[in-house]
């Protein structure tokens, strides 16, 4: 046997070797009707040639219907697969690493992470996923239109890690240590992952790199939401929905983005059944006490004052009309004051309302009651700085001239050991549910936090004025309604 044919829960599949590494791709973890919680996949009997990956689902980036991205082989509603990279020769249980796709809930896929190299490298297995996007995934449509469940694709995540824990160990996998991690969007779901009690028990780890509970809507805004996409399709009944065509749908995610400036068409909520109700519960509940390794990137921020649209807030009237809603007068004034009334003071205050705060309040919160380590991202690309997403191109394999563009340089060098130094450490987490000796724990009474730039450093509580003055608060664009 070569051991490339496996047999799943639903049948046998067929994978490929290359560059050290078996791969497997496109195995369906489970089937979904439109606007239906995931299911078992259909069994077969023949084996599967799993050497190829499955369609991502359809998506849309911004308000522009006609480019929407629908159609097969790429795109297709029937999405819910994933893929496997196991070390080629590799014996024992392996530990594995389910990684969360980012593309602020409407965009991306599970294959555009190659898990070849952080498999054979690090000697784990590594698993990436689609799960269901914007108007198909993530909107609050059963506020308006009973009988369609809360929060598809984090749902589909469950399943994803409910399939990796039924089947991994016929890959070689340990199903007792799977950590599961992923970046902005992706990072956010893992936060909401440690607070679903649907996810308990499924993985012994967490990775979030940029973003926790804050950056989605809550229930209100959720419902708000759905109205807009219930007013732009004429108010169908679930039959309608289920039939209609695909471009309608997404012509309505365009009509809802324009709505709905500064924020995202599509998003999680808390719902009160799959996640807590509120931010206000999701904090004051304990989540999976699990390890924990968390961080930001120094300028968040800078990406999305280069991106086109309008889903967070850039500028000074913005930060400061959230501050003022959710919070105290007097609390949002101590913030405020945090920062000086320049661009740098405005850029920070964006990327720490945004992004570093809340993921490092989750860790604070987090490091009360399990090992806990934070990081600080400060490469900088020498146009767009340390931006979100820039950790990505460092840690990733992605090559060409666009992707050497995107990471300000060739991966060489510094820039090439930076990126195999943060990946050690993920792949250590993985395997001991701590990272290298040479990063210490986040503790709250000494919040130590691993800087990572071409030479890297660990600083005592960095940005700590700043830090004090938010006092574990965190605000969020999609938290209130519309005035």
């Amino acid at each position: 046997m070569d051991g490339l044919t496996v047999t799943t829960t639903a049948g046998p599949v067929r994978g490929i070797r290359a560059n050290g590494v078996r791969c497997w791709r496109g195995i369906p973890y489970a089937r979904a009707d439109r606007f239906a919680a995931p299911e078992a996949p259909v069994a077969w009997n023949d084996v599967r040639d799993a050497s190829r990956p499955g369609p991502q689902c359809p998506q849309m980036y911004g308000n522009q219907a006609k480019r929407a991205r629908l159609s097969l082989p790429d795109f297709a509603e029937d999405c819910l697969s994933l893929n496997i990279h196991v070390p080629d020769g590799a014996t024992g249980p392996l530990p594995v690493y389910v990684w969360i796709h980012g593309g602020a809930f409407v965009a991306g896929g599970g294959h555009s992470y190659d898990g070849s190299e952080l498999a054979r490298d690090g000697d784990i297995i590594v698993v990436t996923i689609n799960y269901r996007l914007g108007v198909l995934g993530f909107v609050n449509f059963g506020a308006v239109v009973p009988g369609i469940p809360s929060n598809l694709g984090l749902r589909d995540q469950i399943a994803a890690l409910a399939w990796v824990r039924d089947n991994i160990a016929a890959f070689g996998g340990d199903p007792a240590r799977v950590t599961v991690g992923g970046q902005s969007a992706g990072s956010m779901s893992v936060s909401l992952l440690l607070h679903a009690p649907a996810a308990r028990g499924l993985f012994a780890g967490a990775i979030m790199q940029s973003g926790a509970v804050s950056l989605i809507h809550g229930r209100d805004r959720s419902e708000q939401v759905a109205r807009d996409y219930m007013a732009a399709l004429g108010n169908p009944d679930l039959a309608a929905l289920r039939s209609m065509d695909l471009i309608r749908l997404f012509e309505a995610q365009g009509a809802a983005g324009a709505a709905n400036p500064g924020t995202i068409p599509a998003a999680p909520w808390f719902d009160g059944d799959l996640l807590p109700a509120s931010l206000a519960e999701a904090v004051a509940e304990p989540a999976a006490p699990v390890p924990l390794l968390a961080g930001a990137t120094r300028e968040e921020i800078r990406l999305f004052e280069l991106m086109p649209g309008d889903i967070l807030p850039t500028n000074w009237p913005a930060l400061e009309a959230l501050l003022q809603a959710q919070l105290p007068a007097d609390h949002a004034a101590r913030i405020l004051a945090a920062y000086p009334r320049d661009k740098a003071g405005r850029r920070a205050l964006a990327t720490d309302l945004t992004f570093l705060m809340p993921t490092r309040h989750f860790a604070d919160r987090q490091s009360g009651q399990a090992p806990t380590w934070f990081y600080r991202f400060d490469y900088r690309h020498p146009i767009a700085g340390a931006a979100h997403g820039l950790d990505l191109t460092l840690t990733w394999p992605m090559r060409g001239l666009r992707a050497a563009f995107a990471r300000g340089g060739p991966m060489r060098g510094r820039r090439a050991a930076l990126g195999r130094r943060m990946t050690d450490h993920i792949a250590h987490f993985v395997r001991h549910g701590a990272p290298e000796p040479d990063w210490p724990a986040y503790m709250p009474d000494r919040p130590a936090v691993k800087i990572f730039d071409l030479t890297d450093r660990v600083d005592i509580d960095p940005d700590g004025d700043r830090w004090r003055a938010w006092a574990g608060a965190d605000v969020g664009a999609g938290l209130t309604t519309r005035a």
